[in-house]
């Protein structure tokens, strides 16, 4: 009788054991966000009351491709962009696995006065991804956080910038910090708030959470004279900085890139997406310019980051069954000293 019931005991051990190896949330990992749904302020939009939002999508039809954009790449052309307001469609951009595809968080205007942007759903996590208005510098946290990026992706550029006998750029923005923040702090940077958010995915494995803006593969242009009201912070000292590293990278012949800024909830954790390296996006907007953008969503900047997870019910499942195979071993030990 021992013997049978410790037969029995390892068959449904085994059993267990092929069951958690087989749950979903051990295998699948990536999620995509759903569930997703347009907010003003933290209050949810309908179709009578439309998110100041626009989608850059594709036509349907025989794909539309443009090489005369920069570096004479054929990029796919977004030439469906006439989405003001358009909730299905941005819906889709954002989940569509193609980060070129994107939807603009406050897209009329350059003075980001309201909290656009959407919540989703990313496995058993909830996200909250809005649009960064001048109340969101206020801590100075977003400020600091901001400018020390930048300091470490243009640090050795701006050493290389003679400002003065014995002095550099980064030796300026160095002693002039605390001053830069503090002017962001009170005053925000209004022209990065309206980020375009291209795709986002969370690893229920590793608890990796990517974002990716879709922004210009380089912002050389958009901070030169002829563009520097539109583009500057406002604080005269930072600004130069950001005119002279223009400057700099035009004659390097290297890419000057600034994303835009996305302000992350995940779960009930606060952050804000943000990055000075893109990538090639594959895409170009259908609505540019043509003779004075080259630009304009060719760039893909991914912001990442590690987020504890809400346990998967399986997961939970798979930690009963542990303990449940736990027990039973004691039981066995126990049946067969016995």
């Amino acid at each position: 009788m021992k013997a049978t019931i410790k037969h029995l005991l390892i068959t449904s051990i085994a059993t267990s054991v092929s069951l958690i190896a087989t749950v979903p949330a051990f295998a699948t990992g990536l999620v995509r966000p759903s569930d997703i749904q347009f907010t003003t302020n933290g209050v949810a939009n309908t179709t009578t009351n439309r998110p100041n939002i626009n989608t850059w999508t594709y036509s349907s039809g025989t794909p539309v491709y443009d090489s005369t954009g920069i570096g004479g790449v054929r990029r796919r052309v977004l030439n469906d962009f006439n989405n003001y307001g358009n909730m299905q469609k941005a819906a889709a951009a954002i989940s569509d696995n193609d980060s070129a595809t994107n939807v603009e968080l406050f897209t009329n205007g350059e003075t980001i006065t309201d909290n656009v942007g959407f919540t989703a759903n990313l496995g058993k996590n909830r996200i909250k991804v809005e649009s960064v208005t001048k109340a969101d510098w206020k801590d100075g946290k977003l400020a600091k956080s901001w400018l020390t990026g930048f300091g470490s992706a243009y640090g050795s550029l701006m050493q290389g910038i003679t400002t003065q006998p014995g002095s550099n750029l980064f030796k300026d923005f160095q002693t002039n910090f605390d001053a830069i923040a503090g002017y962001l702090s009170t005053n925000g940077f209004n022209s990065a708030g309206d980020a375009n958010i291209g795709d986002i995915t969370y690893n229920t494995q590793t608890n990796q959470l990517n974002v990716d803006l879709v922004g210009h593969l380089d912002v050389v242009t958009r901070y030169q004279p002829s563009n520097y009201a539109r583009n500057s912070t406002g604080n005269p000292i930072f600004d130069q900085m950001l005119l002279a590293l223009s400057a700099q990278s035009a004659k390097n012949k290297t890419p000057f890139q600034i994303s835009e800024i996305a302000k992350i909830t995940f779960n009930d954790q606060v952050d804000y997406a943000f990055s000075f390296r893109a990538i090639e996006s594959g895409g170009i907007a259908g609505d540019r310019n043509t003779r004075t953008d080259t630009t304009s969503h060719t760039g893909v900047y991914r912001w990442t980051n590690n987020y504890a997870s809400v346990p998967e019910p399986s997961s939970l499942l798979a930690l009963l069954s542990v303990g449940g195979i736990a027990f039973a071993r004691r039981k066995i030990t126990k049946s067969v000293s016995n």
